[in-house]
């Protein structure tokens, strides 16, 4: 299969997207792990770095690591926060380049232990996974070429790692191309069912749905995606985290460009500079969709807690923000009695969560 050489020319809409949404997922991981005590160590793993920009100078993952970290440690409350950055690259002629970019950014963070490999993906990846374990926080960027390299044994191992979250890029139009390729398909969690559903655009979304075939039984992770498109290809990110405040930065982020993809990805053809004359109109079918489904749940009593509600919303990709306005919405259709709900990762923390199912004033 054809390598992407992506840093030869400047880069596109779509890698700048891509881009965006890393450096702004790490700004909220920082802000998290900086300010906490339960965590000695912060490491970031890029392990598909390249040189580290493109060819008019725009920064590539390894430079908007180090941008992030240096306004980390200079925003943070805490000042012996340990941070690693470890960066991954194994073509040769990227890894030179990499090395003459790392020489400027190391005099910007001289005390950040800062690891470079040339190695293949797979090979750097066992060599520093030990160094995943105990107390510290891992934050794991896996840019790869295709589709090939994200393996369920790699996935399940990720997964299981304590307090790591990961992202990670896959050229979701490759399946959609190739999809009754064997040599495709045995890296992917799809099934033949989501092959008669797929199309050019939905690809990577029933792709990313896809991945929870592949989380162990017993473990609790979430997951998220956000589809981009390039050209006439779709490609996305796929997020993974353990705990559901990592799961609910990224949606933040994902939101903040556009909800799960860069494009109108349900065909919406929302136009805001010309509003519909009934509000239920002008919302994205990914709203409206969680919305009743959302009910269907509350009045099947099937969701009976803030906590319930939160992590359902999680788990479709919304915001608790989301939550709270269908719920709202239940009380001024009358489906609902008037009531006040707090769906947040307070209620998530909480054992006892309030009861947020009341009807005829009897909580059920």
């Amino acid at each position: 299969m054809p390598q992407r050489t992506l840093h030869l020319k400047p880069f596109d809409e779509g890698t700048k997207d891509k881009l965006a949404l890393y450096r702004d997922y790490l700004r909220e991981w920082f802000r998290v792990f900086t300010n906490v005590r339960f965590v000695d160590t912060l490491q970031l793993f890029d392990f598909f770095a390249g040189p580290g920009g493109d060819t008019d100078g725009n920064p590539g993952s390894p430079v908007i690591a180090c941008d992030e970290i240096f306004n980390a440690l200079h925003q943070s409350k805490r000042h012996d926060s340990e941070i690693r950055l470890f960066l991954n690259e194994y073509d040769a002629k990227k890894f030179k380049e990499l090395s003459v970019c790392l020489g400027r950014q190391k005099k910007l963070l001289p005390n950040v232990e800062l690891t470079t490999m040339q190695a293949t993906f797979h090979s750097a990846f066992e060599k520093w996974k030990p160094l995943m374990q105990g107390k510290a926080a891992n934050l794991l960027f896996l840019d790869q070429n295709g589709v090939d390299q994200i393996t369920k044994p790699i996935f399940q191992s990720i997964v299981q790692l304590p307090r790591t979250d990961f992202l990670f890029f896959i050229s979701a139009s490759t399946l959609n191309r190739f999809k009754n390729k064997p040599e495709i398909r045995r890296n992917l969690p799809i099934k033949d069912e989501d092959l008669g559903l797929m199309n050019g655009t939905n690809v990577h979304r029933l792709l990313a749905n896809a991945y929870p075939r592949w989380i162990p039984s017993g473990v609790q992770y979430y997951l998220g995606s956000f589809s981009i498109k390039k050209g006439a290809n779709v490609y996305g990110l796929v997020f993974g985290s353990g705990h559901p405040l990592g799961i609910e930065k990224f949606l933040q982020v994902a939101w903040k460009h556009g909800g799960d993809a860069n494009f109108d990805i349900d065909g919406d053809d929302i136009d805001p500079m010309k509003p519909y004359l009934f509000e239920e109109f002008e919302k994205p079918t990914k709203i409206t969709v969680f919305e009743k489904e959302l009910e269907k749940e509350i009045l099947g009593r099937n969701l009976k807690t803030n906590k319930d509600v939160y992590l359902f919303a999680l788990q479709n990709g919304m915001l608790a923000t989301h939550a709270r306005d269908a719920l709202n919405l239940l009380v001024k259709t009358a489906k609902l009695p008037k009531q006040n709900f707090h769906v947040s990762y307070v209620a998530w923390k909480k054992t006892d969560a309030e009861t947020i199912i009341h009807f005829n004033g009897v909580g059920k």
